[in-house]
Formats: structure tokens, C-alpha cells, sequence
């Protein structure tokens, strides 16, 4: 007896959906490899070596961060560099100036002229900023390092050499009789009342905004660097005493014994200056070239990585364009299989029987 066979339009054409749906999913994940590289489910390719790959990435992403964060930095440092080679410049200058003073080759005028352009041309250079940030300020990096010593109306710090002078000989700075003032009164004047306006509290409180403490970032995952140089360096407090001596006590009016023991003093605190300015950018220099080479290394450490990452997530192109072909003809078959059994019928099936 033969036993009568069914046949289903029906669920032939549901496994046809299945296998096109399939198929068009392969395709699009083929399409994606071929287009980023990489396997389109890592996680499913890569098994349990997923974690590591996630890892490496992370790595890759933190050091990344440090060298991104280092760029920065030594734009700063080479900004803080070329101002404090500024700085340095002028003081030279100063200081040849206060040297011919000393032996009367320089008029009281060209010695004003040079403390005013060389003290002006400091208070611009600490008040550099970079993207907002202040390059000698230290950790106080929005706050303004030194006001104006010669705005209206008079700074703090103007005024407390105002005060300073007037207790100390009757008199302010601008008074005609100031010739009057003997050279030893005015080295003792310099050696103990002016010179008091520039210790460490005063400075703090009257002259700088700056914090004592410079910035620090981290260079890599292990090195720390102070990366700046601050307006409360030694050196630049020297220079700034200098040039005020000759700015703010009226030297122009004294007489040549005063103004001698001015142009001496001076030129020591400048001398002294120059050299302090010259160590603090031997250090920068120093730690320019640490992050320099701390940069290089982590070049390295993240072609490393990224050579690791590849060798496990990217995809044989190649292989994925044979494919993708295979793919895309599989596709073709499909939809020409399910065309057919939409157009079949129960007539056409008896026919062709």
C-alpha cells in the first residue's frame, strides 16, 4: 500500500526565510569586518581571550592619557622657558648698565630707563598664560602672579615701599630732598628696610599671588615631575628687589653717593639673579627631557599593544572578500528559491508531477 507524501508550501518557505535571514546576517557581519578590520563580534571570536584584548586596550588607553597629558605639559615648559630666557636677557642688560654706573659711564636717567623697561618687561613675562592657565603661579594656576608696580593708583607693593622709605627718612620717594640722603643711610635703608619688604612673608602678602609650590604631574605611570617653574623662586624675587631699588626710590634725585650704593646693591642681587634663573631652567631643561624620553617609551609601549590587539581582532581581508562573494551568490540562490515557491501552486505542482 502506498501511504500518500504532504507537501508544504508553507514550511518550505519558512526554512528559506531562515536560511536568507541567516545568510543576510553573515553578509552584514562580513560587510562590517571588511570595513573596520576587525572580527564583528570580538567577543564571540576571541572566546575567552576576550579579557585580554579588553586589557590591552585599557593599558593602551591609560598611557595614551599620559602622553596626551605630556604634550601639554611641555608646551608649558618650553613657554615658561622662552619667557625666563627672557627675563634672563634683560637682566644682563640691567646688569652691564648698573656695572657702568658704578664707574659713572651711565647717567642716573639711562639707569631708570633700563630698571623700568627690565621691570616691566618681568611683570609681563610671570604673568604668561597658556590656555587660561598662569605659567608662574604655581599650583595657584588662575590666580595673577604680580600686579603692576607702577599702576594709578599706586600697587600694594608700591606702596609698601612708599611706607618703608617715608618711615624711614621723613620723606616719600618723590621729594626733591631726597638728594639730601647720605650713601650710608641709604645702604643701611637697603640692607634692613627694604630688603624686609622682600622676605618670605611680605613677598607672599604684598608682591606675589603665586603659590611656593610649582605644579606636578605625573610623567608616566610611576615618575612624578614638578613641571614650572613659580614667581617665588629666589631668583626672581632678587631681580624684582633690583629693579625696584632703582624704580621706586627716586634714584634719579639722589645724590652719586646714594645713587652708588643703589647700583651696587643691585648689582649683586642681579648677579645673584642671573644665576638662580639659569638653575631653575636647568631644571626645566631636565625635566623637559625626562618627559622627552618618558614620550618615546610610551610610543613604543602602545605600538606594542596595538600590534598585540591586531594580531588578535583583525580579520583576514582577504579572506572576508571570498566571503563575501560566497555570501552574496548564497543570497542570490535563496531569493531565487523562494521566488519559485511563491509562484507555486497546487495545479503547477500536479503538472509537474
Amino acid at each position: 500500500m502506498i501511504s500518500p507524501a504532504f507537501i508544504s508550501t508553507s514550511s518550505l518557505t519558512d526554512a528559506t526565510r531562515l536560511s536568507i535571514a541567516r545568510i543576510q546576517q553573515q553578509l552584514a557581519d562580513a560587510q562590517k569586518e571588511l570595513a573596520t578590520g576587525r572580527h564583528a563580534d570580538v567577543g564571540a571570536t576571541l572566546g575567552a581571550n576576550t579579557g585580554i584584548t579588553v586589557s590591552m586596550r585599557q593599558d593602551r588607553n591609560q598611557i595614551q592619557s599620559i602622553k596626551d597629558t605630556n604634550t601639554v605639559v611641555l608646551t608649558r615648559i618650553q613657554a615658561s622657558q622662552s619667557a625666563l630666557q627672557s627675563i634672563s636677557t634683560n637682566a644682563q642688560s640691567f646688569l652691564s648698565t648698573l656695572i657702568d654706573a658704578q664707574s659713572t659711564a651711565s647717567t642716573p636717567d639711562t639707569v631708570l630707563q633700563s630698571a623700568q623697561a627690565g621691570l616691566a618687561s618681568l611683570q609681563d613675562q610671570l604673568n604668561s598664560s597658556l590656555d587660561g592657565q598662569y605659567l608662574f603661579s604655581g599650583i595657584n594656576s588662575d590666580v595673577k602672579p604680580v600686579e603692576d608696580f607702577s599702576a594709578t593708583p599706586p600697587s600694594a607693593s608700591r606702596q609698601a615701599v612708599i611706607d618703608a622709605f617715608t618711615a624711614k627718612f621723613g620723606m616719600s620717594p618723590d621729594d626733591p630732598n631726597v638728594v639730601n640722603i647720605s650713601g650710608a643711610d641709604m645702604q643701611s635703608f637697603l640692607d634692613n628696610e627694604f630688603a624686609d619688604l622682600f622676605s618670605d612673608a611680605n613677598w607672599s602678602a604684598t608682591w606675589s599671588g603665586a603659590s611656593d609650590k610649582g605644579v606636578t604631574n605625573r610623567i608616566s605611570r610611576t615618575e612624578t615631575a614638578t613641571t614650572s617653574v613659580t614667581a617665588n623662586d629666589t631668583g626672581v624675587r632678587q631681580l624684582m628687589q633690583a629693579y625696584v631699588m632703582v624704580v621706586g626710590l627716586g634714584y634719579q634725585n639722589l645724590n652719586p653717593a646714594a645713587q652708588q650704593a643703589i647700583a651696587k646693591t643691585a648689582s649683586t642681587l642681579t648677579g645673584n639673579s642671573i644665576d638662580g634663573l639659569t638653575k631653575a631652567q636647568s631644571s626645566l631643561g631636565v625635566t623637559q627631557q625626562r618627559i622627552s624620553d618618558t614620550n618615546d617609551q610610551i610610543d613604543i609601549q602602545i605600538n606594542f599593544l596595538t600590534s598585540s590587539i591586531d594580531n588578535l581582532e583583525t580579520v583576514d581581508s582577504t579572506a572576508v572578500t571570498t566571503q563575501l562573494s560566497t555570501l552574496s551568490t548564497q543570497l542570490e540562490a535563496a531569493y531565487s528559491v523562494t521566488n519559485r515557491l511563491n509562484n507555486l501552486s497546487l495545479l503547477n505542482y500536479l503538472t509537474n508531477s
